[in-house]
């Protein structure tokens, strides 16, 4: 028989697919910008690349992305194979696990996710000819494109030639060039979208974090004609940027601890470390300011309040966010900001991390996520430990060099130029600041020689701090003396007052020196004489305004204590 067995009736068969209709339900297939350049990237690297360059031709006025170029001078595609590279499915590589693809959809759904055309353009090692092959949306809904095809042409496209050289301007000996065109899902506007400048610039961050394994071994990738320099979120690898930066400094982070688990043959390496010591000056700092007070928010320290996981497959990163109960504490420790966790596995786990054909998202199976959370318990509470010591020993120090409140200075010079500058005191000269000096000197005590340094700094912070503490002792029932200078304050709180002998003295004992000479009760008492402290400090203010006819006049003060004392213990409390 020449006809199959079991065959239907040609009125009772359909295609198997509906192409184009299903080409267009496939543009929804969570390729996000970044996830899609990766994908043209993925296989530059899998090439044999070593420099990679992507390119944005925007539309009129800058509104609208129409076409993205990502070229490469890797191996080339062979001939025989360019009209096999766009078909959905297809892949040199299907189900392979040593390298970065797999699946063989990722650089059609890529492309159709952002347009409606793609085209690749070949020349292999060894040869002078260009291929071409392209597959469009368009032309497939109209009827005009029904097969893949491989054409040979001249040259490469006008606009993309001179991405088709190397850095010293010699034509590429072999090369891919890819071009993501009718693009109609990037553009700028809308109330809520994302600009387009802020897309490209989420891009370089991902192309710099989730390749840098490949750009720490040689490889460079390009972005709109500026060299992409790496992010290591553990900042352990050479980062030209900060080397520069920070010169003769060489920032680092700090290595806590690294294993690898063993799951079915194959190595899962984790490692834990802090961010370097000039990344995290202060608590408070909030991960983005450095020891100098510049912004380090392109070096993406967590600004959420929580460790973020980083995880490679085969060296590319395929995930950089928060794993659901993989951390004890969840995101209730600040502290963990400074915190960077990397799971690096081969792709023959890719089960395991249940990896996604977009290669972005990824979740541990609960085995593993079981596994890795019992191993992370200890290196992650010592690194948060860490942190919490260094900045213990900062502000020691700072405290010696200073003066003890400098930090409490420090966060009202952060806090108040965010609110209206007081009225008192208006009109005040230097003279009259000279004054507040040399009364602070009688009230605190100082020689004028061997305090010659303390005295030249309390003259300093009096000029130039919003807020100027100092800790006097006289006679009397004032719990603090204020001197009010153009919006600015000298405030002078009395030791010999119960707050600050009985509670204040002690506590601050209790911060320098640590808990190593106190018994569990001990501690506990001065928690609790703290706390009555607090309750008896606003029944006192209280009842002082109880002193007035007309307390109703104090509102505005209320108020403004209220907010002050709030915003200033938000910014003290940042991190912890």
């Amino acid at each position: 028989m020449t006809t199959p067995m079991f065959l239907a009736p040609h009125d009772q068969r359909a295609d198997l697919i509906q192409v184009d209709r299903a080409l267009d339900s496939m543009r929804d297939a969570g390729f996000d910008l970044t996830a899609a350049i990766g994908e043209p990237l993925d296989n530059s690297i899998e090439a044999e690349a070593t420099l990679m360059r992507v390119r944005t031709i925007f539309g009129r006025g800058k509104k609208t992305i129409d076409r993205i170029l990502i070229a490469d001078n890797g191996v080339g595609i062979e001939p025989a194979k360019m009209h096999h590279v766009l078909s959905m499915g297809y892949s040199s590589r299907y189900g392979e696990r040593k390298g970065l693809g797999r699946f063989g959809v990722g650089l059609k759904l890529a492309g159709l996710s952002l347009g409606e055309r793609i085209d690749i353009y070949s020349r292999q090692t060894g040869s002078t000819k260009i291929y071409h092959s392209y597959i469009d949306l368009q032309e497939i809904r109209e009827g005009k494109q029904h097969y893949i095809t491989t054409d040979e042409v001249q040259e490469w496209p006008a606009e993309a030639a001179k991405l088709m050289t190397g850095r010293d301007e010699t034509p590429f000996a072999s090369g891919t060039l890819v071009v993501f065109g009718k693009i109609d899902r990037l553009s700028s506007g809308g109330t809520y979208g994302t600009s387009l400048d802020q897309k490209i610039a989420e891009l370089r961050k991902f192309i710099a974090r989730a390749f840098r394994t490949y750009i720490d071994t040689g490889r460079t990738i390009e972005l709109d004609g500026k060299v992409t320099t790496l992010h290591d979120p553990l900042f352990l690898r050479d980062n030209p940027r900060i080397i520069s930066r920070y010169k003769p400094l060489d920032p680092r982070g700090e290595l806590i601890e690294e294993t690898d688990l063993r799951i079915d043959g194959h190595k899962v390496h984790v490692a834990v470390a802090i961010v370097p010591r000039e990344f995290r000056p202060y608590s408070g700092a909030g991960g983005g300011t450095d020891h100098k007070g510049h912004d380090i928010s392109e070096f993406q320290i967590n600004e959420d309040n929580t460790a973020k996981i980083s995880i490679l497959r085969n060296g590319r990163e395929i995930y950089y966010d928060i794993v659901p109960r993989l951390l004890e504490g969840g995101r209730s420790d600040k502290v963990l900001r400074y915190v960077a966790i990397e799971v690096s596995f081969p792709a023959e786990l890719d089960e395991y991390f249940q990896v996604r054909n977009v290669k972005r998202g990824t979740e541990p199976v609960s085995k593993l996520r079981s596994e890795l959370r019992e191993w992370l318990k200890a290196p992650v509470k010592q690194a948060l430990k860490k942190v919490r010591a260094d900045w213990k020993e900062t502000e020691k120090r700072k405290r010696l060099e200073d003066g003890e409140h400098t930090e409490t200075m420090d966060t009202a010079a952060r806090v108040f130029p965010n609110f209206p500058r007081g009225i008192a005191g208006r009109g005040a000269t230097p003279e009259d600041e000279e004054r507040v000096v040399e009364q602070a000197v009688v009230d605190l005590g100082l020689d004028r020689e061997e305090d010659a340094e303390k005295i030249e700094r309390i003259r300093e912070q009096i000029r130039t701090k919003p807020i100027t503490l100092m800790g006097g002792s006289w006679p009397g029932k004032e719990l603090l003396v204020i001197d009010h200078l153009n919006g600015k304050a000298a405030v002078k709180f009395n030791l010999r007052h119960a707050l600050f002998d009985r509670v204040y003295l002690p506590l601050k004992k209790l911060a320098d020196e640590g808990t190593q000479n106190l018994d569990p009760e001990e501690i506990t008492d001065l928690a609790r004489r703290a706390q009555t402290a607090v309750d008896h400090l606003l029944i006192a203010y209280a009842h002082a305004e109880a002193m007035y006819p007309d307390p109703e006049r104090l509102d505005d003060l209320r108020t403004y204590w209220g907010m002050f004392t709030e915003a200033l213990l938000r910014e003290a409390f940042r991190d912890q």
